[in-house]
């Protein structure tokens, strides 16, 4: 796994790529023989793979539902926690979107074989806008940006530290970008989203504020374009607070997505890379299922 002095360029790149291949891409010609058939919302609510976030957004008037679920087991420590989250997301005018998210966590330490007992959270209520103020041309390949932002609050208690969640409120900002190179019967998508994120600003104790940086590639890997196989890069750096599944990481997610123009499932596994001291290195499994209404 790339370390964070690694990581960061790595992001870097891809958002570079965004507006190299558009000016060197030459053999995009036929890029309006094929094109992406779904951009379903990802674990946010706002559109894009798992973790990254693209720039493009739901057509206006259009609801999509979604719902996931996501896996991580550790050995140092020792704990599962399972994450379930739900979100809607909305269509608005002039390519924007604005989704609503809930989350759900089962929290399990020590080894799965002994009687410990589950515990159950609930996680933040959270509120995202994203606005794609540059959009994409009809037959090009310039890349497409985003402005994102958002805001969160509490549903339940955090006191004991075990999630990442706010206490009183939070809030965040980014951007995103990303293009979709079309060659004869091929197509490959190029995303990155770098955000900042800020949470219980207003309390000196629990005050925080982190990065997150997330890149994608999407590949339709069957003859009507319908499955489609990515991988993503994430990074979270800068976080003061240490919960159960540790602070900053690095994270490979690798995985197969099966679309229609309404319906979007999507499978992972993501490999993390913890930088916490007393924090192994863990993986995640993930599921995602949405709708288009």
């Amino acid at each position: 796994m790339l370390s964070a002095p690694c990581a960061i360029p790595l992001c870097t790149l891809l958002f570079a790529l965004c507006l190299y291949l558009p000016a060197t891409a030459s053999f995009a010609q036929d890029i309006d023989a094929v094109d992406v058939v779904n951009h379903p919302v990802n674990t946010s609510g706002l559109t894009g793979l798992l973790f990254t976030t693209a720039p493009y957004t739901l057509a206006t008037g259009t609801v999509e539902v979604g719902a996931s679920v996501l896996t991580e087991n550790s050995v140092i420590p020792d704990f599962t926690i399972t994450q379930y989250l739900l979100s809607v997301t909305v269509g608005l005018p002039h390519n924007a979107e604005l989704a609503v998210r809930g989350s759900f966590f089962d929290i399990k330490e020590g080894p799965t074989s002994t009687t410990t007992p589950t515990e159950r959270k609930t996680g933040d209520l959270d509120v995202f806008y994203k606005w794609n103020f540059l959009p994409p041309e009809e037959d090009s390949i310039r890349p497409a940006f985003a402005l994102i932002v958002g805001g969160s609050l509490p549903t339940g208690k955090n006191t004991d530290m075990k999630i990442n969640a706010v206490n009183h409120w939070g809030i965040r900002a980014g951007v995103s970008g990303g293009t979709e190179i079309g060659w004869k019967e091929h197509i490959i998508g190029v995303y990155a989203d770098a955000q900042v994120v800020g949470q219980d600003l207003t309390e000196k104790r629990l005050s925080d504020v982190y990065e997150l940086y997330n890149a994608g590639l999407l590949l339709p890997i069957s003859k009507y374009q319908n499955l489609q196989m990515f991988a993503e890069y994430s990074i979270v750096q800068g976080r003061k607070s240490i919960t159960l599944d540790g602070g900053d990481y690095s994270g490979l997610t690798y995985g197969l997505r099966l679309v229609s123009e309404r319906f979007n499932l999507t499978i992972g596994t993501q490999f993390l890379h913890k930088k916490a001291q007393g924090y192994g290195n863990s993986d995640r499994m993930m599921a995602m299922m949405s709708m288009k209404f």
